[in-house]
């Protein structure tokens, strides 16, 4: 590894003696002195620099990943190669989180202090994280203590020029390694009393958004968590995890022109509990290993639906919804030149809904995964990675909140579903290769599928969908060339070619003589996504280091050339500089750039493209200044947003205008 590199790292392994790797909580484990081009690592240190302090806006920085706002929901998420959130499911520490019904989560509402890094998997990634990883896998994964006593504590600041616009976070860590132990205890708190919209931002039609402090911009978001290890020996670890997260959050008023679109929402709660276990215990013949999960997730939320902006009359949403599961991971060198891996996973989604005084309806589905990986040595510079799975959905349980024919207020009951399952077989082949010990090429090639989610099969859309109970999985066939490679000791440059060809993607399909012109979720449509990645990082002093990405992505519906693919950037762009003025202190200047994506916009009319406004593009620029009092002791300040741009993911959804922020952090 050449000097600059290895210096580094060090560097890096200093800086995260309190953001150690929960290793327990990772799935797909990279080699020393190795690397995985379909996989983007984002370290703690990664996330510190550009300031990132929810798991969304990761999004921003990372090469074949684009940010997504739902504005309907006042929700962030992370769309991977043009794949959302649906079929890219998040996990913590390997446990899946996503909520039960419709397979989204707001990744707004996770903080980071308590992550020392995050797994992006893109395409063909392992068999061993289980079900419905048709477009890749998102793994956070948790810090763990390394020291006999460690901590941190944290404050941050933030403010535009309006009034109420402030925004606070506090956050602490507090471990404990001692010999056959450790324990960890983390907690955050962030409040936005107001989102501070750009000079620039001009009231559209009869929208009620005004300017200035964006109206209905509140959030809170509060989460603890605690860890407990037992480490008998160097090799084996078996921890139990506590986490609870609670938030409140608004739905800012819509911002464009059409009335219609206006919703009037408010999250009483969007709360999540988590209770798991994770284990490892390692054999010492074929350094054969057994990795167990037991978990327990709850998720609570409760939406009041008002009449106007008046905020007087409402109704109030339920969901009461848990998960549970397990899986098993068994690991073994067959020979010097063969590993084996073999994984288990079950996982049971339980949705209750209801609306103020109703009855309350139940969804329930077991989703069962078996997936086993083969690692050929071929030789020692190339490898050969090939895996299989098979998953399987039953529906145990679906029901609907019917009104009753006759009279003028007919009584109303509830009705069941028909119950269908579904299957699924993945596989996929990887073979990469180091020219030289400054390089790495990779070529792969992966079938993958989406099991769709409750929503999907059974949402009416206020009536103007028919439910399909037996819908089918998506798949997708992925196809991939990437290729890394360093010079000497100053530049790195990485890129991939990508092609993604879906199969049966679900469409909203129009019923033939349906008297009521209903639609009904179908797998009917064909689509694409195909495009480009290049990194390049440049060490151009001891001092200075540059860095950009850049994606090029073409997502398109090859059944209806009319039917634009929503939420993709054409061209997505993130450069850095970061410059040690003096040893003590760092300067860090960011830009963030894409070009228009489409959005959805009036959402009454359901023709084609109707619904549908293509958004501007738009360039942001960001400093931080940062100083070491100590070296336990960091100093930031800085400006989002230096020109104060009036920008868009999302119409109707204006972002961020110019705020100030400073950040203490001390470290012991």
């Amino acid at each position: 590894m050449q000097k600059t590199f290895l210096y580094s790292a060090i560097a890096l392994t200093c800086a995260s003696s309190n953001a150690q790797v929960f290793q327990l909580g990772q799935i797909e484990v990279i080699a020393e002195n190795s690397s995985d081009l379909s996989t983007t690592r984002l370290e703690y240190q990664d996330l510190d620099k550009n300031t990132i302090t929810n798991v969304a806006k990761v999004a921003k920085i990372t090469p074949g990943v684009s940010f997504e706002r739902i504005g309907a929901r006042s929700e962030q998420n992370i769309n991977v190669r043009g794949f959302d959130a649906r079929r890219v499911p998040v996990y913590i520490d390997g446990i899946p989180v996503y909520v039960p019904y419709d397979g989204n989560m707001d990744l707004g509402r996770f903080t980071t202090f308590d992550l020392s890094r995050i797994d992006i998997s893109k395409g063909s990634s392992s068999v061993l994280y289980g079900a419905n990883t048709m477009g890749g896998a998102i793994n956070l994964i948790s810090r763990k203590p390394t020291k006999s006593l460690e901590g941190t504590l944290g404050y941050g600041f933030q403010k535009g020029r309006d009034a109420k616009t402030t925004t606070n976070q506090t956050y602490f860590s507090l471990g404990s390694k001692q010999e056959q132990f450790y324990a960890q205890i983390n907690g955050s708190f962030v409040e936005r009393q107001g989102l501070q919209l750009s000079h620039r931002y001009k009231q559209q039609g009869k929208s009620l958004e005004d300017g200035g402090r964006a109206e209905q911009s509140v959030h809170r978001d509060k989460k603890l968590s605690v860890k407990l290890a037992y480490t008998p020996n160097n090799t084996d670890e078996y921890a139990f995890v506590l986490s609870t997260q609670k938030a409140k959050k608004e739905q800012p008023f819509y911002a464009g022109k059409h009335e219609s679109a206006s919703r009037f929402w408010r999250w009483n709660a969007w709360d999540k509990d988590s209770l798991y276990f994770l284990s490892h215990t390692q054999f010492a013949p074929h350094n054969a290993y057994i990795n167990g999960k037991v978990f327990y997730d709850t998720f609570k939320n409760d939406l009041e639906i008002f009449k106007d902006a008046t905020f007087t009359t409402s109704d109030i949403s339920y969901y009461r919804d848990y998960t549970y599961g397990a899986g098993i991971e068994l690991g073994a060198d067959l020979t010097a030149q063969h590993r084996l891996k073999l994984a288990l996973n079950y996982k049971a989604d339980i949705h209750r809904e209801h609306d103020n005084h109703d009855p309350v309806t139940k969804n329930k589905d077991h989703t069962y995964s078996v997936g086993l990986e083969h690692t050929y040595q071929l030789a020692s510079n190339t490898q050969w990675i090939s895996g299989i799975s098979y998953d399987y959905r039953q529906a145990k349980r679906a029901e609907k909140f019917d009104a009753q024919s006759g009279g003028k207020n007919p009584p109303k009951s509830i009705n069941p579903f028909r119950l269908g399952t579904q299957h699924a077989l993945n596989y996929q082949i990887k073979l990469s290769h180091r020219f030289d010990k400054n390089d790495e090429f990779a070529a792969s090639f992966a079938k993958k599928t989406h099991l769709p989610t409750m929503k999907e099969r059974y949402s009416r859309r206020f009536g103007t969908v028919e439910p399909n109970p037996f819908l089918g999985p998506e798949t997708a066939y992925h196809y991939e060339l990437s290729y890394l490679r360093t010079f000497n000791d100053w530049l790195r440059l990485e890129g991939a070619l990508f092609y993604s060809d879906i199969h049966d993607a679900i469409e909203e399909v129009t019923i033939p003589n349906h008297p009521d012109h209903r639609k009904q979720n179908q797998n009917y449509g064909k689509e694409i996504r195909k495009g480009i990645e290049f990194a390049a990082t440049a060490f151009v002093t001891d001092n200075l280091t540059l860095g950009a990405n850049y994606t090029y992505l073409r997502a398109k519906n090859r059944t209806y050339n009319e039917m634009i693919i929503h939420h993709v950037p054409r061209h997505k762009i993130f450069m850095y500089a970061d410059w040690k003025v003096l040893p003590n202190l760092a300067l860090y200047v960011s830009q963030e750039a894409e070009t228009g994506r489409y959005s959805f916009d009036r959402i009454s009319n359901r023709k084609i493209k109707a619904n549908t406004t293509k958004v501007a593009g738009f360039g942001v620029t960001h400093t931080k200044l940062t100083y070491h009092a100590t070296s336990n002791f960091v100093l930031d300040v800085g400006i989002n947003n230096i020109f104060d741009k009036n920008y868009y993911y999302t119409y109707g959804m204006p972002e961020e205008g110019r705020v100030y922020f400073a950040n203490i952090k001390y470290m012991f």
